[in-house]
């Protein structure tokens, strides 16, 4: 677990979350079974929780490791004004998993698909969080008629790999080699399920299979964990992080420029707090943070990088357009939609003003352009 919190604070699997306020589970009935199901490609089916009525159009992209029900503090308010639609990727939440890597051209392309076959046109509305941001940055390269705003929160950022090693290398590569750690924790786990050594009922089966959802929410926990027994789906959740360098490095683009397109940047004012709190709870003696000098040097370094790289990147995906907007979110870690419903419902529903979008437009789901 200790690797997973250390991963979410910058895009990678979410620990379980404290709920900002008590939530029964009857009042997430959507989030608790399948919904929307699209049958794409292969068979495969992609897994949709639409509520409400309008245009445009909003979908939600969760961060890695997250799913549809992340956004169980949002999504019901902005149903209210317009329909709302989270998805879940592959291998994730109620979707099925995918032979495919899990890159952001692939990822894109299950959505594309799915919200063609489920027949949600737009206009649309991209909001997502942290490494859904590559997702919304694609299908808006592709569709630039289609897409009429973003609101992108705590996003991950272009070039990623680069921009690490360049600000923050001892940080770099002690992240790296947790990722690599659970990933390779998936793949094992998925090869002892398909042996039948991890047999079910076993702690070592339930080790493997217990999903990212809180205590309070058991359906939900049970469901989910039922289906993370398919080694199929593990593996895809697997390449999900294993993809994550690669993906950045997909949507990368100097060249691309949104015109007049609201966009409104959020960005967690206790990112370096959750990070270092993290790391400060590792296994003692984990390279690369064992000793006081290696925590001073990372502290520096995750200092620079947050100031140099996470928040620059997020003032430039502001200056994307010409009514962009960067918002800092003082008392929010990586989770502000969890943590500060409001503050991203707020952001939407401004985005949603400035599109000027009419109630009864529609957009047909056209062919993508080639970004």
């Amino acid at each position: 677990m200790m690797i997973a919190i250390l991963l979410a604070a910058f895009g990678a699997a979410p620990p379980s979350r404290a709920e900002p306020a008590p939530i029964p589970e009857e009042a997430i009935t959507p989030y608790l079974t399948p919904q929307r199901v699209a049958q794409i490609d292969a068979g495969r089916t992609i897994n949709l929780v639409c509520l409400g009525q309008g245009s445009p159009t909003i979908i939600l992209s969760a961060g890695s490791g997250g799913s549809s029900f992340d956004w169980r503090f949002i999504q019901p308010t902005l149903a209210k004004r317009t329909r709302t639609c989270a998805w879940d990727r592959a291998g994730h939440g109620f979707s099925s998993p995918s032979p495919e890597p899990q890159d952001t051209v692939h990822t894109t392309q299950d959505l594309e698909q799915a919200l063609k076959k489920a027949d949600i046109q737009g206009p649309y509305v991209m909001v997502s969080h942290s490494l859904g941001v590559y997702e919304s940055l694609r299908f808006t390269d592709r569709h630039r008629q289609s897409v009429v705003g973003l609101v992108l929160v705590d996003p991950d950022i272009p070039d990623r790999a680069a921009v690490d090693e360049r600000l923050a290398p001892q940080f770099a590569a002690l992240s790296r080699a947790l990722e690599d750690q659970d990933v390779k924790r998936r793949q094992d786990c998925a090869t002892e399920i398909r042996a039948g050594t991890a047999k079910s009922g076993t702690p070592r089966f339930e080790k493997c299979t217990v999903p990212f959802v809180p205590d309070s929410f058991p359906t939900l926990k049970a469901a989910i964990a039922r289906l993370n027994a398919d080694p199929a789906r593990l593996l895809t959740q697997a390449s999900l992080e294993n993809e994550h360098y690669n993906s950045s490095r997909q949507i990368t683009d100097p060249r691309r420029r949104y015109g007049d397109m609201p966009i409104v940047v959020l960005t967690a004012g206790r990112d370096e707090e959750s990070v270092m709190g993290a790391i400060a709870r590792l296994p003692p003696g984990t390279p690369g943070a064992a000793t006081p000098a290696e925590l001073v040097q990372l502290h520096e370094q995750i200092s620079r990088f947050i100031r140099e790289g996470w928040n620059a990147a997020h003032e430039g995906y502001a200056a994307l357009s010409s009514r962009g907007r960067h918002q800092m979110v003082p008392d929010s870690t990586h989770d502000i939609a969890g943590h500060e419903p409001e503050v991203v419902i707020t952001a939407i529903m401004e985005v949603l003003n400035m599109s000027q979008v009419h109630p009864a437009a529609r957009v047909p789901f056209a062919q993508p352009s080639t970004p």
